[in-house]
This record gives structure tokens, sequence and C-alpha cells, in this order.
């Protein structure tokens, strides 16, 4: 039953649950907030999260006098259908609400605050596609590939480590130009790309699928001798700059048959793909150095996994 007014006194406080003190139920949120810390999430991000939760709640008390613990999935339903309708928030703004309670009681869940996570059934609402860049189809990726794979410039084996760093780590063709050979660490337990933070880039760590690893691979074992440490050099051994990093990816493109593609497109097709197999918004913006959670909004998504399991069984991974 909705009630228009906030809880009464006496009646639940909004954190609190069957068979757990009050103060116990209190500490769920700043708990919850000091992992999301810890997480590496920057404090914009953590701070729109718990906004987010504390919003939910604050509804939840107010409309159906339960606490967040010990809610239901149609409780979650009803209050993005309010947010929808009657409050006419655009699908993105309900996309991040969503996400926001997707994160939380998946850690509610982790931590055996609850027996099941009631929002793994809801999914996000449709999202008009917007008339900015799209990424590439899987057809398409498969045809730029080709192309890298049949250049006659001699140096194909690196074009080709380029193209799939780019498409399957979402890096930016300005934190591609400046890797350097010491931030690829290739070993059997672990295989990651150090990315450098800069400007408004954030520094992460990458995990790499078995493809791009040995596209590295192959492209380090014939990489020329230089006194330089730069991941990617051009013919003369001069680090390779961002311009000709988009040069060669604009002229693959075109002798795929695709156009105008650029290096953005990668990205933007790496960050597509993440979401659709993640649904886990806040890594995804994590993986693709985004500072601002709603910034990733853009992608469109539906359902986690651990990111280097996401590495390997990615759509792109070919």
């Amino acid at each position: 039953m909705r009630r228009d007014g906030p809880a009464r006194e006496g009646e639940a406080a909004p954190w609190s649950q069957p068979g757990v003190s009050e103060s116990e139920s209190q500490d769920t949120l700043p708990q919850y907030g000091t992992c999301l810390v810890e997480s590496g999430l920057s404090e914009g991000t953590v701070k729109n999260y718990l906004g987010d939760i504390r919003h939910f709640a604050s509804w939840l008390a107010h409309t159906h006098a339960k606490p967040p613990l010990t809610v239901t999935e149609e409780d979650i339903r009803s209050y993005c259908l309010e947010l929808a309708t009657e409050k006419a928030h655009p699908p993105a703004t309900v996309n991040r609400r969503l996400q926001s309670i997707r994160k939380f009681y998946r850690y509610a869940s982790d931590s055996a605050l609850l027996k099941e996570d009631p929002s793994l059934g809801i999914k996000l609402l449709p999202q008009p596609r917007s008339k900015g860049p799209r990424g590439l189809t899987r057809s398409e990726v498969g045809r730029l590939l080709d192309a890298v794979r049949r250049g006659a410039s001699g140096l194909a084996k690196r074009d080709y480590a380029i193209v799939q760093l780019l498409l399957q780590t979402g890096i930016r063709v300005g934190e591609l130009a400046r890797l350097r050979v010491a931030d690829v660490a290739l070993s059997e337990d672990k295989a990651v790309l150090k990315v450098r933070g800069q400007g408004t880039s954030h520094g992460r760590e990458i995990p790499l699928s078995k493809s791009v690893q040995r596209a590295i691979s192959t492209y380090l074992g014939e990489r020329p001798s230089s006194r330089r440490d730069p991941l990617f050099l051009s013919r003369n051994g001069d680090p390779l700059s961002a311009r000709s990093v988009q040069r060669l990816v604009n002229s693959y493109a075109r002798e795929a048959g695709l156009g105008r593609v650029s290096t953005y497109t990668l990205r933007q097709t790496c960050g597509e793909r993440l979401l659709r197999d993640t649904g886990d918004l806040s890594l995804v913006a994590m993986l693709m150095g985004h500072k601002r959670l709603e910034t990733a909004i853009k992608y469109v998504l539906p359902k986690q996994k651990d990111l280097t399991e996401v590495a390997e069984s990615s759509s792109l991974n070919l």
C-alpha cells in the first residue's frame, strides 16, 4: 500500500531488517560505500551509487513501509516503472538507477545479507540509438581483421596487434601511442595491459584475451630493435604517433569496404560488446577508463562475469 509521507515514529527504519539489530542494519550502507571505494571507483561514482540506493530506500519506506534488505523483484520493477512513467525519467536515467540497485544487491548477496539477489531477473529499458558513432558488428570486425592480415606493408603483424588491442581493450588512441614494452605482461597465469593515466584518462590494468596475447607476442618477435621502449614503432624505429595509428585504421577500414571507421569506432565497439557481455556498468566504466559512470551509459548492457573471463569469452575474441 502506497503512503505519501515518510515512515512514522515506531515503524521500521529504512535499513532495519527482521532478526538484525537496527544499529547493525544501519551499518550496511557505510560498509557498502567502503567496498565501493576499495574497488577503485572514483569519489564521484561512489557518491552516485550511494545516492541512488538512498533514493530507492526512501521510496521503499514511503510506498511499501519496508527496508531494502527485504525487497522483492516486484518492488524493484515497481520503482523502475514509476521512474519511467510518473516521473517521466528517460531510459538512461532509469537504467543508471537500476544498475546501482543491481550492484548493491549483488554486494548484499555476496556478503550473505540476502539469500538471493532480487534484481537478477530485471532487464534494462531499451534505449534509442543515438546519432553518435556506433560500434562495428561482428561481421564488420571480421572484415577489418581480414584486411589487416592481408596487409602488404611489411608491418602487418604490428598493425594487427594494434587493431586487436584497440578492439578488445577499448583503449584510447593516445593511450596506445604512450604504451611501453613494459606495460604488457604476458605470463601464463596473468596477461594484462597496464594503461597509464593522463588527463581525463584513468590508469588501469586490462586483462588480455588469448587472441590479443598471440597478436602482441607475434609482433614483439619481429619488433625492430630500438634504444627506445615504446611498444609500437614506425618503420624507422621511432615511436608510432597517434596520428599514424588513426591513418592506418582508416586505411584498413577502406580496404575492408567499411567506409569511415576511426580508432574511436573501435573503442565504441569494445564498450558496446563488453557491456553486452558483462552487464556491469561500473566494471566496464573502470576498464574503459571513464571517470564518470554516466559517460559509460552510452554503450548499452545485460549480465556480469569476471573481467578475465569476459576478455576470453568476448564476441570480439576472433
